[in-house]
């Protein structure tokens, strides 16, 4: 699991498979190994560089204040130094916005983007449920009864009620847990001014009206019956950015079958034959469910990773 140094800082990240590269950016406060079911099947068709951002995992532990755009402008370096671009980028939740932030403020990076659960705003309940997640840290530190609140909010019924999908929240917990209160709460703040939400942001614009500028070929995954964030948020940046693509998986199930996997995410397979004119060099469009991702494990962050090699 190599480093590379950007910027006066080292980001570390997790390589496996040959082939076209895609980056793989992960929710909040999680580090690579938010993606740990998927990798391997990914890595069977392209090289899968999972990073983590700066101030989480082996990536330095740069003083605060964090932003989205500074996670993303490391990234983009990180593409730069690696001699890769244009590269396939997915992000999730947080992730996901970041991944926005890439392809907004350096375009020439990416050959596709998929957006899952990500959010370019915040509605009022999203933003009522983080700050509240502040002040729980704050009074709690990363204790038990913050990580079961997280893993509530993050993880549907019927997930937490399988023994897989229980051994996966703890093991999310313990991932979550890793970083300090400090650490934590700084992601949490760079969350709420990503969402223009801070004191002072009031009449900022909201990142949603950079939309228009994206013209890097996108996919949006979401979910019916995601509970943090809403379908309405990624319905959003769908509407916003040229071409788009949109898929919403109404399924729950965290781990289902492949039959439904295949079903829930034929939308996806259309995006990934037609988005670009080299279609002689589309050989396979892997679809893989992520169980794994960690604290912002929701039924959207169960639907379908779409690579293209």
């Amino acid at each position: 699991m190599p480093d590379i140094e950007i910027g006066g800082a080292t980001l570390h990240y997790a390589t496996s498979g040959t082939g076209k590269p895609i980056l793989l950016i992960p929710g909040l406060g999680l580090d690579h190994t938010y993606y740990r079911f998927g990798i391997p099947l990914l890595s069977r068709h392209l090289q899968v560089l999972a990073v983590d951002p700066r101030g989480i995992g082996r990536s330095t532990k740069s003083p605060p204040p964090y932003t989205v755009e500074a996670w993303a402008d490391d990234f983009a370096l990180m593409i730069d130094r690696l001699g890769f671009g244009p590269i396939h980028v997915l992000g999730s939740s947080l992730g996901g916005s970041m991944a926005l932030a890439l392809a907004q403020r350096h375009p020439g990076k990416l050959k596709s983007l998929i957006v899952v659960g990500g959010f370019s705003e915040l509605d009022r309940a999203t933003e009522l449920n983080f700050r509240l997640r502040l002040r729980l840290i704050e009074k709690l530190g990363m204790s038990d009864e913050v990580a079961d609140y997280m893993g509530l909010w993050t993880l549907t019924r019927k997930f937490i009620n399988s023994d897989a999908g229980y051994a996966t929240m703890r093991a999310n917990q313990e991932n979550i847990r890793a970083n300090s209160a400090a650490s934590y709460s700084a992601f949490v703040e760079a969350l709420l001014k990503w969402g223009r939400c801070q004191p002072g942001q009031e009449r900022e614009p909201k990142f949603t009206t950079l939309l228009g500028s994206i013209r890097t070929p996108t996919l949006v995954v979401t979910s019916d019956n995601d509970q943090l964030i809403p379908k309405e948020l990624s319905d959003l940046i769908a509407a916003r950015i040229a071409g788009a693509n949109s898929s919403s998986c109404p399924a729950p199930a965290t781990f289902p079958s492949w039959s439904s996997r295949r079903k829930s995410c034929a939308s996806c397979s259309n995006f990934s034959r037609e988005w670009t004119a080299e279609r002689s060099t589309i050989a396979h469009a892997a679809f893989a469910l992520c169980p794994a991702q960690a604290g912002e494990n929701r039924a959207s962050h169960n639907t379908v990773i779409v690579l293209l090699r």
